[in-house]
């Protein structure tokens, strides 16, 4: 809408003056906007863009070894183990003895202590041939003879490690673990079961255990390096940092090739702290293992918090195509399209996650904040509001975060409003209402309370425009409350406060107040000139028509082809009946707005001035 199509009769309305707000407060952490760019209206609010620190998420379990990686593990860990035992003296191990029906013979007819420690050599024998059910019988039968036999009970407990490790390489975790229990009962130093119920105890998730478990393997036989990795992994799991670091510095020394090893310690480094060191491990981790998908979503966490987040697309991206069931990186990449304003891919994004979530409120949060940028109001209305319900549910929820929500909810509906006038669709102020009433009421914010008296303003004087004053006036009355005391709650609220409740004033003909309003308002920002604008308009509806012409000519002075402003002074001129002056003025609009001009020629003539 211009001049052009506005009486002048409404020229001095502050609610109708669209297009000549003057340029937006300065801002003071917040989003502040001249309300000429939602409703045309001149009004204020404030858009409550709370910052959003700690707004990324990370995954909710932290990272560990996949299955696959510990099977690989448990492989080599008893491939070492077994390369060390044959350099290692064997301590309570019965002395081999050749399997054959004559020593069977043999021993049948010894003493059973004596024949026990035949029995407990065969079962050696069938141990290093790698029979191990056959070596567990023949264990089993020199306990028989003898259950004091230590060199049969230590011999049968390394037995059933070796078969439980064998099993646990199979994948069948489940019944490993009553082996390996059955095991340490015979011998609860025996460090192949230890270190192969650790495994166990890491794969159901019990990581106090499994630690237990892998350190009094390795307190056993320190060689046994291949531990490093998997209980530096726990260690970071548990947050215990500095014991992870130890460890997995001491496995990259070893192994510096190794992907996972790469990938847990620029965990640590992140935990630490140090992106730099960090990215350096994930970026390694993708080189040795390109289909890490984990790798490459730390990777570009890191390019996010070294404040690099255009790197951080395509590994974001990377990771949704080995992973595509990952919400952690499909909300990342919505998180980094958001902030690089790709809004349409932010969109495809989110919307991804949403699939993989869909009770999530952050998601509905990044959908609301790209719809609204992407000025699709009606889709980032739908989504605010859903995460306004999602996030009231979570426990020990933050009521700023809760008010922002609903205060980006009731702004998206009143810039919805300013497309649907166009459209001469009634804008839903009650709807606007309820949402800021919303945050208002859950905050108990400044900025909140007059963001809702702007709303109960803007409400109102819709009616007021209808010339319907008997709705109009008491939705106005709560707006001059509801601003009052926000203004009485001072900096930086009351700064906008000011000028929305001069506007409310100004409709309830409270032209006293308005003044008043008005000139406190000035004195705080003197150099803003439509403050001075509106009150000359006070001025004017006052009757004080010197003043008037006094403010609004500071203000086109300020701003000297703001139309808006030329027609207010020039309607003070005319009733002033000052013809003179007033063709400086129609002068002045001419170049801007011939329309106008000729408009205002033709009154000047037929009033004769």
């Amino acid at each position: 809408m211009t001049f052009t199509n506005v009486s002048l009769r409404y020229a001095l309305s502050l609610g109708v003056l669209v297009g000549i707000v003057s340029a937006p407060f300065a801002s003071f952490g917040q989003g502040l906007l001249a309300i000429s760019s939602i409703t045309g209206g001149s009004s204020v609010f404030v858009f409550r863009n709370v910052a959003k620190v700690a707004r990324r998420v990370t995954a909710a379990v932290k990272p560990t070894l996949s299955k696959v990686k510990r099977l690989e593990t448990v492989v080599r860990l008893k491939k070492q183990y077994e390369t060390t035992a044959k350099t290692t003296p064997k301590v309570n191990r019965a002395k081999v003895v050749v399997y054959s029906q004559a020593a069977v013979k043999t021993a049948t007819g010894l003493p059973p202590e004596k024949g026990s420690q035949l029995f407990a050599g065969f079962g050696e024998y069938y141990l290093d041939r790698g029979e191990i059910e056959t070596a567990i019988e023949r264990f089993q039968e020199a306990m028989t003879l003898d259950p004091k036999n230590v060199e049969a009970r230590t011999g049968y407990s390394e037995a059933l490690a070796a078969k439980g490790n064998d099993l646990l390489a199979k994948d069948q975790a489940a019944v490993a673990k009553g082996i390996f229990l059955e095991a340490l009962k015979f011998d609860p130093n025996n460090v192949a079961a230890n270190f192969g119920l650790a495994e166990v105890y890491a794969d159901l998730g019990q990581t106090a255990e499994a630690i237990a478990a892998y350190e009094k393997s390795l307190a056993a036989d320190p060689k046994l390096t291949e531990i490093y990795l998997p209980l530096g992994a726990l260690y970071y799991q548990t947050g215990e940092i500095a014991k992870a670091d130890d460890l997995l510095t001491k496995a990259l020394v070893l192994s510096p090739n190794n992907a996972e090893t790469q990938f847990f310690l620029g965990l640590v480094r992140s935990a630490q702290g140090k992106y730099e060191e960090a990215l350096a491990g994930f970026q390694k981790a993708k080189t040795l293992d390109p289909t890490m998908a984990d790798a490459f979503y730390y990777s570009g966490q890191m390019q996010v918090r070294l404040k690099r987040t255009a790197d951080s697309i395509p590994d974001f991206l990377k990771a949704t195509e080995l992973k595509p069931q990952s919400f952690e990186a499909w909300f990342e990449l919505g998180e980094a399209y958001l902030e690089m304003k790709n809004f349409d891919e932010a969109i495809k994004a989110y919307t991804k996650a949403k699939a993989l979530q869909n009770n999530n409120w952050e998601v509905y949060e990044g959908l609301g904040e790209s719809f609204r940028e992407a000025s699709k109001y009606v889709d980032a209305q739908a989504n605010y509001n859903l995460a306004a319900i999602f996030y009231a549910g979570v426990k020990d929820n933050n009521k700023d975060t809760l008010a922002r929500l609903h205060s980006n909810n009731g702004f998206v509906i009143a810039q919805q409003c300013e497309i649907d006038i166009q459209k001469n669709i009634p804008c839903n102020w009650r709807s606007v209402v309820n949402s800021l009433k919303k945050a208002a009421d859950t905050s108990n914010d400044p900025i909140d309370i007059g963001n809702l008296g702007w709303a109960y303003f803007r409400q109102g004087h819709t009616a007021f425009e209808a010339k319907d004053m008997a709705t109009a006036a008491p939705i106005l009355e709560m707006a001059k409350a509801t601003l009052e005391k926000t203004v009485a709650l001072g900096p930086p609220a009351s700064e906008f406060a000011l000028q929305n409740l001069a506007s409310a004033q100004i409709d309830l003909a409270d032209y006293k107040g308005a003044i008043d309003t008005l000139t406190k308002l000035i004195a705080i920002r003197p150099n803003e000139s439509f403050p001075k604008y509106a009150l000359g308009v006070a001025y004017n509806k006052s009757g004080d028509l010197a003043n008037a012409e006094t403010w609004l000519r500071k203000a086109s002075d300020a701003e000297p082809n703001n139309v808006g402003y030329l027609v207010g002074l020039a309607d003070t001129l005319i009733t002033r009946k000052n013809g003179k002056e007033l063709q400086k003025i129609i002068d002045r609009i001419r170049p801007l707005d011939p329309a106008m001009a000729a408009n205002l020629d033709q009154r000047k003539k037929l009033l004769r001035l």
